[in-house]
């Protein structure tokens, strides 16, 4: 049974995001199998990979990209850093991000993201946020507890595009001092399209840009 790899890249001119496969693994390395757009990374490209089935992503450096017939590549992948999954895979920032979420069932979840309206108990915080491109971070006005499995209406500009997510609530935090809110939670996406993880990622370095 083959085990599906996703690879993100920061570098370059754009954020880059590709699925493969799992070849072999083992502590501190691994070799993936990639399509077309694995010709798109270079030996020495610092990437973030994201295993199935493993509780956690991976930080390291593709050492060596092989051709192996039928636009097909072999990927050497080194680890630099492990991470447990509910830890800072990606740098997090603050930034206006117009969302919408509401507690739901798997089923429901499952269904919104095939594209089923839902149109009760909606909830919008306040949109300026800590995020990254795995999670959020944000004021409730209702208790949550970890594990409280959300579907998030996710916008990113005020004009861009609303996105069908899921998010998994991993920690849950006091409210500041001078917010109304119940709490503050951090969640981490389970189901996020490519397209709004993209955007995130462009978000991200267009931050980072004007802090350099």
């Amino acid at each position: 049974m083959s085990v599906a790899v996703r690879i993100f890249s920061a570098q370059g001119d754009h954020p880059l995001m590709v699925d493969g496969t799992l070849q072999d693994a083992e502590a501190g390395s691994a070799n993936l199998i990639c399509g077309p757009d694995g010709s798109k990374l270079f030996a020495g490209s610092k990437v973030l990979i994201s295993i199935e089935n493993e509780p956690g992503k991976r930080t390291g450096t593709i050492r060596a990209i092989e051709p192996i017939g039928g636009d097909r590549f072999r990927l050497q992948f080194e680890d630099t850093q492990h991470h447990r999954a509910e830890q800072r895979d990606f740098p997090r920032l603050f930034a206006g991000l117009p969302i919408a979420y509401r507690i739901a069932s798997a089923e429901e979840a499952e269904a919104w993201l095939a594209g089923t309206d839902v149109l009760d108990a909606w909830t919008e915080p306040d949109p300026y946020m800590n995020f990254s491109v795995g999670g959020l971070r944000f004021d409730t006005l209702v208790s949550l507890s970890p594990g409280t499995l959300l579907v998030i209406a996710l916008r990113i500009g005020d004009d861009g595009p609303t996105w069908r997510t899921s998010a998994r609530v991993v920690r849950v935090f006091d409210p500041s001092p001078d917010s109304d809110a119940v709490c503050s939670v951090a969640v981490s996406f389970e189901v996020i399209p490519d397209e709004a993880m993209d955007a995130l990622s462009e978000l991200t370095l267009q931050i980072q840009e004007t802090m350099i």
